[in-house]
């Protein structure tokens, strides 16, 4: 499924698939600014750097890019069909 181009699908699995990566995208988000929050928090308490926290958050920011690319792309694809 992944090889298919996102031209083939319907209109309301696109916009189903936009809503499911929009979801995700603020999901991950949320989950690495807390990571970031609570990292920030234990080096002002003089915990240490937590280097779990950091890689966490590295993780989600990174894997929440191309999930922004798709979303973008899957816009464009409505909005191409729109003008049609």
């Amino acid at each position: 499924m992944a090889n298919e181009k996102l031209e083939n699908f319907t209109a309301e699995k696109l916009i189903k698939r936009k809503k499911i990566a929009s979801i995700l995208f603020i999901i991950l988000i949320a989950a690495a600014l807390l990571d970031i929050i609570v990292l920030i928090y234990n080096l002002i308490i003089n915990n240490g750097f937590n280097i779990s926290l950091f890689v966490t958050a590295t993780a989600c920011f990174v894997i929440s890019i191309p999930m922004y690319l798709g979303k973008k792309k899957i816009e464009e694809v409505l909005k191409n069909r729109e003008g049609i």
